[in-house]
């Protein structure tokens, strides 16, 4: 799986290899688009 970080929140997921378009954070309500994955 990969992790994806959010830039707002700094939340990070390891659910999905690549993140669903309709995702948000359960931390903030960021949108998908607003994740980076990270390393």
């Amino acid at each position: 799986m990969a992790k994806f970080k959010c830039k707002l929140c700094g939340y990070v997921t390891e659910e999905f290899d690549e993140l669903p378009e309709d995702y948000k954070c359960p931390m903030c309500g960021a949108t998908a688009d607003m994740f980076e994955k990270v390393e």
